[in-house]
């Protein structure tokens, strides 16, 4: 299969995953022969890029780090965890201790790549944000080492990060336009109040509890809402870094989700711990499986395999230039002479 911009999908194109919208609905199911119909409702639910079969990339197969499966299950139990507190309930503590035993028991089974299309999301989704942070916080743990015990606090502190946004006003957190100062400081309570939530039930560990507190702070002191510095929980800094790096790539109200060479050069300029930047920034493909690319030679190539130990030098198969058809492949991790210059699009 192969990655193909929504804009450019042609009528009789085979879609190669189900298509799921940010808020969990099936909006084209995998085998589905598409349409030109479909297209305009594909790009209003900022659905910018489907995997599509074909001869040209057949037996390419991306992984997922989270089986449809799991990612359902995970999407309906914290979605309706999430409606408890806009109903004045509590969280169960018995569902996120599940979740994050499901996300550790499935993640640390995978090679550690995280493709952009596992955890874009639209922000306007918090819940769909907090999977997607624990997932990639779940990644982190794994390369640091953590112990389970350890992990599971952290992990459980990144699905519920964001639990304060969830009574804040819903105009205000998916405003298209820039914030007012006002504003501003009243999306910045989301942390005080999500700690609120939480600190006096004895049931979540403390560790939990800093992550949620916390994940805005920054190593300089810079961040809020206690200005601390290096002095910060591990688990606060790994969920921080990792809601950072999300909100980046994220599809946001006002703007469309940012390419992974942009979403580094903004997170260079955030003051996060060096280590945990350079295992995230290893852990993201730059080129995802299935990705159409330019290499220096002026040749187009699919990408078929990334590899952790050069994130940015993955195994490709040559596209034939006069036929469209797939050729050899070349892994760039031998031929060092040639490298990837772009991300592209080919026209067939």
């Amino acid at each position: 299969m192969r990655l193909v911009p929504t804009k450019r999908l042609k009528n009789g194109d085979i879609i190669a995953r189900d298509i799921i919208s940010y808020d969990g609905g099936l909006l084209l199911r995998e085998d589905t022969h598409f349409r030109e119909v479909f297209k305009q409702k594909l790009l209003e639910r900022n659905i910018f890029e489907v995997y599509i079969e074909d001869e040209l990339s057949k037996g390419i197969e991306p992984i997922e780090i989270i089986s449809p499966q799991i990612r359902r299950k995970i999407g309906k139990d914290i979605q309706q965890e999430f409606e408890k507190l806009q109903e004045n309930l509590q969280v169960d503590i018995g569902c996120l201790k599940e979740v994050s035993s499901l996300l550790i028991e499935e993640i640390q089974q995978k090679e550690l790549i995280c493709e952009l299309q596992d955890l874009k999301v639209n922000d306007q989704y918090t819940y769909e944000h907090c999977i997607a942070v624990a997932i990639l916080t779940t990644l982190v743990c794994n390369k640091l080492g953590l112990n389970l015990y350890l992990k599971e606090q952290i992990v459980m502190g990144a699905l519920i990060h964001d639990i304060g946004k969830m009574i804040l006003p819903k105009d205000i957190l998916n405003k298209p336009d820039k914030l007012t100062s006002e504003e501003y400081n009243l999306i910045k309570t989301h942390t005080e109040i999500g700690y609120k939530m939480i600190k006096d039930r004895a049931e979540f560990n403390a560790v939990t509890k800093l992550a949620v507190l916390c994940h805005h702070e920054r190593e300089d002191g810079s961040g809020y809402p206690l200005g601390k510095g290096t002095d910060l929980h591990i688990g606060a800094k790994i969920v921080g870094a990792c809601d950072l790096y999300h909100a980046l790539i994220s599809d946001r109200c006002y703007r469309q989700g940012l390419p992974i060479n942009e979403v580094f050069a903004v997170a260079q300029t955030e003051p996060i711990n060096s280590k945990i930047r350079s295992i995230i920034e290893g852990t993201f493909a730059y080129y995802p499986v299935g990705s159409i690319v330019k290499l220096n030679t002026g040749q187009m190539a699919i990408v078929e395999k990334n590899y952790a130990k050069d994130i940015k030098r993955p195994l490709v198969r040559v596209i034939e230039e006069t036929n469209k058809q797939s050729g050899y492949k070349i892994n760039l991790q031998d031929e060092l002479s040639i490298c990837v210059t772009d991300r592209a699009e080919l026209e067939i």
